[in-house]
């Protein structure tokens, strides 16, 4: 199993405590866009940028190299994220379209997208029936 060094930053949380948590691995900064804003940190293990909504986290990305260079690494990673945000027996691969896996858990009231060929990975808060 792969060890994770990021930040276990859940969606729901307080955009205010985030902030404190991506002040440990560097200065956060905001960066925006037509449709929305996020603060981003880039620490000299990983990148990782969190999307808030009327004062609450809504997304969080990772792009974390951890086991990048297998296969099968990669697919440790995927796994090791998905039981750090909820039981694995939780979460469910609903799509795979060759270029993105979608992952949802209602129980957690998450879904995660990974982006298979730049190996990213994003959580989005997530209720059933209101994707």
């Amino acid at each position: 199993m792969i060890a994770l060094v990021t930040p276990r930053i859940a969606v729901g949380t307080e955009d205010n405590e985030v902030i404190a948590v991506l002040r440990l691995f560097g200065s956060p900064a905001r960066e925006e866009s037509e449709r929305e804003y996020c603060y981003r940190v880039e620490a000299p293990l990983f990148e990782l940028a969190v999307y808030p909504q009327d004062a609450v986290v809504r997304s969080v990305w990772y792009d974390d190299p951890a086991g990048r260079e297998t296969e099968q690494g990669r697919i440790n990673k995927v796994y090791a994220y998905l039981t750090r945000y909820g039981q694995l027996t939780d979460w469910e691969l609903r799509l795979d379209n060759g270029w993105m896996h979608y992952w949802f858990n209602p129980v957690a009231h998450a879904k995660m997208v990974y982006g298979v060929h730049k190996d990213v990975i994003r959580f989005n808060r997530y209720d059933e029936g209101h994707a």
